[in-house]
């Protein structure tokens, strides 16, 4: 199972990171569990998914989690591949104070795609499961093969279809979120001076990927550069 997070405030805001689909049948199997919401036909289940996640949709989501239940509970699933800053920032009152009632819960790819300032309003689900995704191919891959994987990217980025653009810039935070895992799990077994400078680059280049106009192939150009070869040993 796919990593899962929850809110300081208990019982009311969540976040499952990992595959979209799973995570959105986790949030459902435990709404059904825990809140003893039924997700089939039940107006109090209301699921939102999203390819990108406009900031004039999170006015939408914040809108219906005012809304009374109509019955005692209620369960809003935002499932998105990529968020602006705009939308978390329109979210973030209402996942730190959500109503009473209500339950939200957030499913995204990697916990990369977040802003610190929504991610540090969650902690883990109960009574989940928690597993390693494995590692984005790039990792192991040789430097021909990387090269290769950058240049299909920026060339998936600058699509006149906004589907396979958004998508390329959602594997682009994965590609960075799971050098910097990968990063972390190899110091200590050598070249800790070259991950240092590594992890650094990361911790620099992870907030500009979310704007909008993130420069990719600087990015990735520079990191093909800074990437050890054999970073997983």
């Amino acid at each position: 199972m796919d990593k899962v997070y929850t809110s300081r405030m208990a019982h009311h805001a969540y976040l499952v990171t990992g595959d979209i689909d799973r995570g959105i049948a986790a949030a459902f199997a435990w709404g059904e569990r825990e809140l003893g919401l039924n997700p089939v036909g039940n107006p109090d289940v209301v699921l939102y998914r999203y390819g990108l996640f406009p900031v004039e949709d999170a006015r939408r989501v914040v809108e219906s989690a005012s809304r009374k239940a109509i019955g005692e509970r209620k369960l809003i699933v935002i499932a998105a591949e990529r968020l602006f800053h705009e939308s978390q920032n329109a979210l973030l009152k209402v996942f730190e104070e959500p109503p009473e009632e209500t339950t939200l819960i957030l499913v995204v790819p990697a916990e990369g795609v977040l802003l610190p300032t929504m991610r540090s309003r969650l902690l883990a689900l109960p009574g989940q499961k928690s597993e390693s995704p494995a590692l984005h191919p790039f990792i192991e891959a040789d430097a021909d093969t990387r090269a290769k994987m950058v240049s299909k990217l920026l060339d998936h980025a600058k699509s006149d279809k906004d589907e396979e653009k958004q998508a390329a810039r959602a594997e682009a935070l994965h590609i960075v979120e799971d050098l910097t895992r990968a990063a972390y799990a190899a110091r200590g077994k050598g070249n800790d001076e070259e991950l240092t400078r590594l992890l650094y680059e990361l911790d620099t280049f992870t907030p500009i990927l979310h704007e909008r106009s993130a420069p990719l192939k600087l990015i990735f150009e520079h990191l093909l550069l800074v990437t050890p070869r054999n970073l997983v040993r």
